[in-house]
């Protein structure tokens, strides 16, 4: 079931009154798409972060506007805590849509017990399906993911029947390796390096003392 978000129709625009509007509880937001012209609307903030807390990629429109609408991008502040703006994209039940899916590893990596490290180098996938069908999340399990191996694309797990993954299949996400260690230091410095010598300091020295006894001559 899709989460409900109510709606109302915005006729100031601008940053000001969009300040206005998030000091009240309420967002600023565009509805576009399929051909139809673009709307400017007002939406609960509650219900939003509600919406994007359950993992919500498709709401429901309820108000001034009816229908599905895809989360097409939400704008956070600088520290990615209060939602600033949302653009919403129509879209027909049953028609395909585009959406970036969080990857999540489960389970736990045999390659750790042997000191390795598992690194995730993929933590969402562009994957293609209909709205129905979009999944709160993709998995990966590292339960056989030996030192040195790796888990491809393929070995994504929640896949939702007929949607395709944008991303080449044979791309590494998943990878457990050995964590690289510093050189050990000494009491000198770095292990094997010894401290430089200073070349002519002896030298500067002696010259230094026949230059005090001739001036003690005169």
């Amino acid at each position: 079931m899709s989460e409900v978000l109510q709606v109302e129709s915005r006729a100031l625009l601008g940053k000001q009154n969009n300040r206005r509007l998030r000091s009240d509880g309420r967002l600023p937001a565009v509805l576009y798409g399929h051909g139809k012209e673009s709307v400017h609307l007002t939406l609960c903030e509650d219900q939003l972060n509600a919406s994007l807390r359950h993992g919500a990629h498709v709401v429901e429109l309820a108000g001034a506007e009816q229908g599905q609408a895809l989360l097409q991008d939400v704008q956070w502040d600088t520290f990615q805590q209060s939602v600033l703006h949302v653009d919403l994209l129509r879209v027909v039940k049953g028609e395909r849509v585009t959406v970036e899916i969080p990857l999540i590893m489960r389970g736990d990596a045999p390659g750790t017990h042997g000191g390795g490290v598992v690194e995730q180098l993929l933590h969402a996938i562009e994957m293609e399906t209909v709205p129905s069908l979009i999944p709160e999340n993709l998995q990966i399990s590292v339960n056989e993911l030996e030192l040195d191996g790796s888990l491809t694309i393929e070995a994504i797990e929640g896949v939702p029947e007929g949607a395709i993954l944008l991303v080449d299949t044979s791309q590494v996400c998943v990878q457990c390796i050995m964590p690289l260690t510093a050189p050990e230091e000494t009491e000198s410095g770095i292990e094997g390096v010894s401290e430089p010598e200073v070349v002519g300091r002896q030298a500067e020295s002696e010259q230094a003392g026949d230059g005090s006894s001739n001036d003690s001559g005169k």
